[in-house]
Protein backbone atom coordinates (compact mmCIF):
# COMPACT_ATOMS: atom_id res chain seq x y z
CA UNK A 1 0.00 0.00 0.00
CA UNK A 2 2.79 2.43 1.31
CA UNK A 3 4.89 2.04 -2.38
CA UNK A 4 1.71 2.61 -4.37
CA UNK A 5 1.12 6.10 -2.27
CA UNK A 6 4.68 6.92 -3.19
CA UNK A 7 4.36 5.96 -6.77
CA UNK A 8 1.33 8.15 -6.62
CA UNK A 9 3.05 11.12 -5.28
CA UNK A 10 6.18 10.33 -7.24
CA UNK A 11 3.78 10.90 -10.73
CA UNK A 12 1.95 14.10 -9.62
CA UNK A 13 5.41 15.06 -8.64
CA UNK A 14 6.46 14.69 -11.52
CA UNK A 15 3.66 15.56 -13.74
CA UNK A 16 3.56 19.05 -11.78
CA UNK A 17 7.39 19.80 -12.50
CA UNK A 18 6.03 19.27 -16.21
CA UNK A 19 3.31 21.44 -16.45
CA UNK A 20 5.18 23.95 -14.43
CA UNK A 21 7.83 24.17 -17.40
CA UNK A 22 4.80 23.92 -19.84
CA UNK A 23 3.59 27.03 -18.02
CA UNK A 24 6.91 29.13 -18.07
CA UNK A 25 8.08 28.07 -21.66
CA UNK A 26 4.60 29.10 -23.05
CA UNK A 27 3.48 32.33 -20.88
CA UNK A 28 4.28 35.63 -22.09
CA UNK A 29 7.13 37.27 -21.07
CA UNK A 30 6.19 40.46 -19.18
CA UNK A 31 7.92 43.84 -20.61
CA UNK A 32 10.00 44.23 -17.48
CA UNK A 33 11.69 40.62 -17.80
CA UNK A 34 15.32 41.03 -18.31
CA UNK A 35 17.56 39.29 -20.21
CA UNK A 36 21.33 38.97 -18.90
CA UNK A 37 23.59 41.26 -19.25
CA UNK A 38 21.95 44.58 -20.72
CA UNK A 39 19.36 42.12 -22.75
CA UNK A 40 21.72 40.18 -25.44
CA UNK A 41 19.42 37.70 -26.28
CA UNK A 42 22.79 35.90 -27.92
CA UNK A 43 23.93 35.90 -24.33
CA UNK A 44 20.97 33.94 -23.69
CA UNK A 45 20.78 31.83 -26.49
CA UNK A 46 24.73 31.09 -25.71
CA UNK A 47 23.46 29.99 -22.19
CA UNK A 48 21.03 27.76 -23.49
CA UNK A 49 23.27 25.82 -25.87
CA UNK A 50 25.28 24.99 -22.98
CA UNK A 51 22.89 23.86 -20.93
CA UNK A 52 21.13 21.75 -24.24
CA UNK A 53 25.39 20.08 -24.65
CA UNK A 54 25.10 19.24 -20.61
CA UNK A 55 21.51 17.71 -21.24
CA UNK A 56 20.14 19.97 -18.85
CA UNK A 57 16.80 19.91 -20.87
CA UNK A 58 14.69 22.51 -18.64
CA UNK A 59 17.09 24.68 -18.50
CA UNK A 60 18.37 24.94 -21.94
CA UNK A 61 14.07 25.70 -22.88
CA UNK A 62 14.49 28.37 -20.06
CA UNK A 63 17.32 29.94 -22.34
CA UNK A 64 16.17 29.75 -25.38
CA UNK A 65 12.99 30.87 -24.86
CA UNK A 66 14.33 33.91 -23.25
CA UNK A 67 16.13 34.38 -26.65
CA UNK A 68 13.65 33.47 -28.78
CA UNK A 69 11.26 36.17 -27.10
CA UNK A 70 14.03 38.51 -28.65
CA UNK A 71 13.47 37.32 -32.09
CA UNK A 72 16.41 34.89 -31.87
CA UNK A 73 15.33 32.50 -35.00
CA UNK A 74 17.91 29.88 -33.75
CA UNK A 75 16.63 29.86 -30.29
CA UNK A 76 12.92 29.65 -31.76
CA UNK A 77 14.20 26.72 -33.76
CA UNK A 78 15.84 24.91 -31.23
CA UNK A 79 13.10 25.84 -28.62
CA UNK A 80 10.84 24.24 -31.41
CA UNK A 81 13.10 21.05 -31.15
CA UNK A 82 12.95 20.19 -27.31
CA UNK A 83 9.27 20.41 -28.15
CA UNK A 84 9.15 17.80 -30.91
CA UNK A 85 11.42 15.76 -28.74
CA UNK A 86 10.15 16.41 -24.92
CA UNK A 87 13.60 17.46 -23.77
CA UNK A 88 13.01 19.60 -20.73
CA UNK A 89 9.33 20.11 -21.84
CA UNK A 90 6.43 17.97 -22.54
CA UNK A 91 6.21 16.65 -26.09
CA UNK A 92 4.23 18.97 -27.97
CA UNK A 93 3.86 18.81 -31.51
CA UNK A 94 1.80 21.78 -31.73
CA UNK A 95 4.24 24.47 -29.39
CA UNK A 96 6.93 22.96 -31.59
CA UNK A 97 5.01 23.87 -34.52
CA UNK A 98 4.50 27.50 -33.72
CA UNK A 99 8.09 28.07 -32.89
CA UNK A 100 9.62 26.09 -36.14
CA UNK A 101 6.69 28.42 -37.81
CA UNK A 102 8.65 31.37 -35.91
CA UNK A 103 11.91 30.40 -37.09
CA UNK A 104 10.81 29.60 -40.99
CA UNK A 105 9.67 33.07 -41.11
CA UNK A 106 12.69 34.47 -41.29
CA UNK A 107 14.50 32.04 -43.51
CA UNK A 108 15.68 29.02 -41.43
CA UNK A 109 15.37 26.01 -44.14
CA UNK A 110 16.05 23.44 -41.02
CA UNK A 111 12.83 24.93 -39.30
CA UNK A 112 11.05 24.05 -42.82
CA UNK A 113 11.74 20.42 -43.03
CA UNK A 114 11.00 19.60 -39.51
CA UNK A 115 7.66 21.49 -40.37
CA UNK A 116 7.06 18.97 -42.86
CA UNK A 117 7.94 16.18 -40.61
CA UNK A 118 5.09 17.27 -37.77
CA UNK A 119 2.85 17.69 -40.36
CA UNK A 120 1.36 14.17 -40.18
CA UNK A 121 1.39 14.44 -36.40
CA UNK A 122 -1.33 17.57 -36.21
CA UNK A 123 -4.42 17.95 -37.95
CA UNK A 124 -5.35 20.87 -40.27
CA UNK A 125 -6.92 22.94 -37.80
CA UNK A 126 -3.83 22.32 -35.38
CA UNK A 127 -1.88 23.28 -37.37
CA UNK A 128 -3.46 26.83 -38.35
CA UNK A 129 -3.87 27.27 -34.42
CA UNK A 130 -0.14 26.83 -34.21
CA UNK A 131 0.02 29.12 -36.84
CA UNK A 132 -1.92 31.89 -35.07
CA UNK A 133 -0.48 30.98 -32.50
CA UNK A 134 2.69 31.75 -33.79
CA UNK A 135 1.40 35.15 -34.98
CA UNK A 136 0.34 35.67 -31.19
CA UNK A 137 4.57 35.09 -30.42
CA UNK A 138 5.47 37.57 -32.89
CA UNK A 139 3.12 40.43 -31.91
CA UNK A 140 4.82 39.55 -28.01
CA UNK A 141 7.86 39.34 -29.72
CA UNK A 142 8.05 42.57 -31.50
CA UNK A 143 5.82 44.94 -28.60
CA UNK A 144 8.65 43.24 -26.32
CA UNK A 145 11.53 44.41 -28.87
CA UNK A 146 9.80 47.72 -28.81
CA UNK A 147 9.82 48.57 -24.93
CA UNK A 148 13.21 47.33 -24.96
CA UNK A 149 14.52 49.49 -27.49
Amino acid sequence: MERDQFENSASQDLEQQLLNVLDFVTSPISSDAQLPQDNDPQIAFKKGLYYLKEQAFPLAAKWFRMSAMSGNYKAQFYLGLLFVKGQGVPQSPFHAMAWLVLAQSQGMEAASAMIEQLKPHLTTKRIKDAHCYAATLYEQIHQLTFIQS
